[in-house]
């Protein structure tokens, strides 16, 4: 009677256990009772480069108007970004400084340089659109007042329109806009002597030393 008893439960559990083994099979083929949750790929992060001093200098020589080798120099006659601050700029200077590579980090004084060159080259084009308004490349048909206070017209904000336009090739947002309209009382507050063309100077280097302008 034992040995019976011991062989039916034995064959019980190989039957059990093929079954087990089928549906264990039957669900991997199917996807059956797995997890059918998709995880999503991180998001890749953009890369973006700065522009090295060659690059920088006829960006800014293009979308201003200016000379480039006479849009910022040295004593009056060293070019900023060929000569004094090529290496901060992220240049290469093999004959001047043995440099047989281009920097792989933005030196102590790379802010700063590119600060003196943009503000250079932004005060440049302010003078000469304050010289000849009709004939300006950024701020056209601007107009003063005799203290030299920046008279609220259609061509302020055409300006700007014109200084995303010449950078980004695009237009600025309202929110862009608006921010450099309320940025001269700003400027204003500071300093009204002056406050026009310090304002046109320092809207012109916001906006070319942003992300947007200064990177690619």
């Amino acid at each position: 009677m034992f040995p019976n008893i011991f062989y039916m439960i034995f064959m019980c559990s190989m039957v059990l256990s093929s079954c087990l083994r089928d549906r264990k099979v039957a669900h991997q083929l199917t996807g059956e009772g797995q997890d059918s949750r998709v995880e999503a790929a991180p998001p890749s992060q953009g890369q973006v480069k700065r522009k090295r001093s060659s690059l920088l200098k006829n960006s800014l020589a293009k979308i201003l108007a200016l000379d480039p080798k006479g849009m910022c120099l040295e004593l009056g006659r060293l070019p900023c970004a060929d000569v004094v601050h090529k290496v901060s700029l992220g240049g290469m200077d093999a004959y001047g400084n043995a440099q047989y590579r281009y920097p792989e980090h933005a030196a102590a004084t790379s802010a700063m340089s590119l600060d003196r060159l943009v503000l250079s080259a932004c005060s440049q084009r302010a003078g000469l659109d304050l010289l000849n308004p009709a004939r300006a490349v950024i701020f056209k048909d601007v107009e003063l007042s005799v203290d030299g206070r920046l008279m609220k017209t259609e061509a302020v904000a055409q300006a700007i329109q014109t200084l995303y336009q010449r950078a980004f090739l695009r237009n600025p947002t309202e929110g862009e806009v608006q921010s450099l309209l309320d940025f001269y009382e700003a400027v204003y507050a500071e300093q009204s002597i002056g406050a026009a063309r310090n304002w046109m100077v320092l809207s012109c280097y916001s906006v070319l030393t942003s992300l947007e302008a200064g990177f690619y």
